[in-house]
This record gives C-alpha cells, sequence and structure tokens, in this order.
C-alpha cells in the first residue's frame, strides 16, 4: 500500500499528458475503473502492483506518480520515514531521492522484504535497470532480478539486473529458520526517458 500524498494528481496529470482517459488507463493497467477513480480522487489503497501497472502503462517511473515534484539544485536532506511509502506482497519501500537528468530517471530507495512468497513485477519501460544492494547483517538469502533466471544475493551482495522483463524479489525464510526477519536493502532503479 501507498501513502497517498501526492498520487491523486500526479496520476491524474499524467493520465491527461497520456492524453488517455480513465477507461482506456484502467483497461491497459488491467485495473478496475472504479479503482483508478478512487486513486485520482485521494482515496484507495494501491499495492505495489497497481502502482507499477500504471506507470507502466503511462511511460513513467513510479517516483513519478508517487514524489512530489522535484527539488531544487540547493542541498536537501531526505529522510527516511519522510519519503512516499509503498508496499506489496514482499517488499515495502521508501523513496528516498528521485532525480531526473536529460535521458534518465533515477529513483532511489530504501526496503525492507519479508520473508514469503515470490513477489512477481512486470517489466518497467523498455531500458530499465535495477541496482540492488542488500545491507549487512540479513540473516537470509535474497533472491532478484529476472523471473527465468534470478540471483542469489548474500549479506554485502550487490546485484545490477533488467527491469524491462518480469522480475522477482523473494526473502528465502527457509535458509535463516522459521520467522525469519526481514532483511533491509537499498534499491535504485534507472528508467531512460521514453
Amino acid at each position: 500500500m501507498v501513502s497517498t500524498g501526492p498520487l491523486a494528481a500526479n496520476l491524474r496529470r499524467l493520465r491527461q499528458r497520456a492524453g488517455l482517459s480513465v477507461v482506456e488507463l484502467s483497461r491497459r493497467a488491467d485495473i478496475g475503473r472504479a479503482t483508478l477513480t478512487q486513486l485520482e480522487a485521494g482515496s484507495g489503497n494501491p499495492t505495489l502492483e497497481t502502482l507499477y501497472a500504471l506507470a507502466g502503462q503511462l511511460g513513467v517511473p513510479l517516483a513519478d506518480l508517487i514524489a512530489e515534484a522535484e527539488p531544487t539544485a540547493a542541498p536537501v536532506l531526505h529522510r527516511f520515514a519522510d519519503g512516499a511509502a509503498t508496499r506489496g506482497q514482499v517488499v515495502q519501500a521508501w523513496l528516498l531521492h528521485r532525480r531526473r537528468l536529460t535521458a534518465d530517471t533515477i529513483e532511489i530507495y530504501s526496503i525492507v522484504m519479508h520473508p514469503g512468497p515470490v513477489q512477481r513485477s512486470a517489466g518497467h519501460v523498455v531500458g530499465t535497470r535495477e541496482h540492488l544492494q542488500l545491507h549487512a547483517g540479513a540473516e537470509s538469502d535474497v533472491r532478484v532480478g529476472p523471473a527465468d533466471q534470478p540471483i542469489t544475493l548474500r549479506p554485502g551482495d550487490y546485484a545490477d539486473y533488467p527491469a524491462d522483463v518480469p522480475h522477482v524479489y523473494q526473502v528465502d525464510g527457509q535458509a535463516a529458520g522459521r520467522g525469519a526477519p526481514p532483511v533491509t536493502a537499498s534499491l535504485t532503479i534507472i528508467t531512460p526517458a521514453g
């Protein structure tokens, strides 16, 4: 689930900029029209999967939906708890920073991954890559990356993988024993300009 913050206004603005009706965007993103209407009205409680489906169909990175407008060039402090928050089945993420460059958008997230089933994510905009570093101290192995070729990470490891194809996130709670704690990581998503 995501804190609603600027989501409603951003979603409406991006949908209109793309020239899509509510009906057409909901069809393309495979979500209910009523759900999209609620999100644009500032209500509803979207999952990470719903937000990525919308971002993918709008051709924008997730941060463009959930974050405030970009800060000025002056130094800016980004406090962990102040970032836009979102949650999927396994991954819970807080946007720490977003910077749009000439050709790319870079999103930096602090994430918590919970042991359990595999979280599947549809491919993002063509050319998008994800960079995930598992923090030291994690007690479980983590699998991330392309659904057909996930990478197993151990504490301190870093993975760089294509995110324009279906990809997965999973914490192996079995390896650490029953009741394994969540693991933390840093996730950077680089999305090329569309």
